[in-house]
C-alpha cells in the first residue's frame, strides 16, 4: 500500500490538510490538498468516512515494485463495495469480540476509525477474535485490515485466519488452502501499520458472520477492519 502522510496547514485562519504519498522507490508527492469536512464530534465515523473519500479520490492506494501506482489494483479495489463497518451502516452491537480492552471495545474496530479494537488477553494464537454479524447470508470477497501506528510505537496484526458461518444456524468454518490447511492471511508491514491492507479471497464466501483471528502480531494485537464485496467474474 502507498504510505499516506498528512500535514495540517493553517492558512488565512482556515485549516487545510496536505496529504502526500511516499512509495518505497519513489519521491513523495502531494496527492491531496484542501479543507477537511466540518468536524462533527458526535459522529466521528461519518466524518472519517467523508474525509477518506476526499483523500482516496486523489491518492493512489498501492505502490508497485517500481514505486508507481498499480492501476489494475486500484480498478479492482474501486469496483468493490464496502459492507458497512467503516461508514457505520453496521451498528456497534453487531461487532463482537472474544474480549475487549478497557478502552478498546469491538465497536472501535472499524476501518479508519479514530481508535481500534484490542483484546484483554490472548491465551494462545487464534483464541482471540473480532467479528461482525451480517444478519443474513452475504457474499464476501475479501477483508481490509489496519493496525495503529503511533508516535512512540506501532501495533499490527501481521498474520491472521478467517472463519465464518454460512448461515446464522451453521457452525464456524475456516477459510482453507487447497491442501486443507487453514489459510494464513498477511496483515501488512508494521512500518505502515495504519495503512489499510487488502486481502482478496480466492473464492467469495457466502457468510452470515465473519471472524478474524490474529495469529501473529507486533506490539499488541490491535485491529481495525472492513469486509468487501466485489463484482462476480
Amino acid at each position: 500500500m502507498a504510505c499516506l502522510q498528512a500535514l495540517m496547514v493553517v492558512t488565512m485562519l482556515k485549516v487545510a490538510v496536505l496529504v502526500f504519498m511516499d512509495c518505497a522507490e519513489s519521491k513523495a508527492r502531494v496527492c491531496f490538498f484542501g479543507q477537511p469536512p466540518e468536524l462533527d464530534a458526535a459522529d466521528m465515523h461519518q466524518w472519517t468516512a467523508q474525509f477518506m473519500e476526499l483523500v482516496w479520490k486523489g491518492c493512489p492506494r498501492q505502490c508497485s515494485a517500481s514505486g508507481a501506482s498499480n492501476d489494475d489494483h486500484f480498478a479492482k479495489e474501486d469496483s468493490c463495495q464496502r459492507l458497512g463497518l467503516e461508514d457505520g451502516t453496521i451498528p456497534d452491537e453487531r461487532i463482537r469480540a472474544s474480549s475487549d480492552g478497557d478502552f478498546n471495545p469491538a465497536a472501535m474496530g472499524r476501518l479508519n476509525g479514530p481508535s481500534n479494537w484490542s483484546p484483554t488477553y490472548c491465551l494462545r494464537p487464534t483464541s482471540c477474535w473480532i467479528g461482525v454479524d451480517l444478519l443474513q447470508t452475504t457474499r464476501v470477497s475479501g477483508v481490509i485490515t489496519q493496525g495503529n501506528k503511533l508516535v512512540w510505537a506501532s501495533h499490527l496484526v501481521t498474520e491472521f485466519q478467517v472463519s465464518y458461518k454460512p448461515t446464522p444456524s451453521s457452525s464456524y468454518e475456516y477459510i482453507k488452502e487447497t491442501n486443507g490447511d487453514i489459510k494464513l492471511f498477511d496483515g501488512g508491514d508494521v512500518n505502515s501499520a495504519s495503512t489499510p491492507h487488502t486481502n482478496y479471497f480466492n473464492q467469495s464466501l457466502m457468510a452470515s458472520t465473519v471472524r478474524i483471528h490474529p495469529t501473529v502480531y507486533i506490539g499488541k494485537p490491535v485491529l481495525r477492519f472492513e469486509l468487501i464485496q466485489c463484482p462476480m467474474d
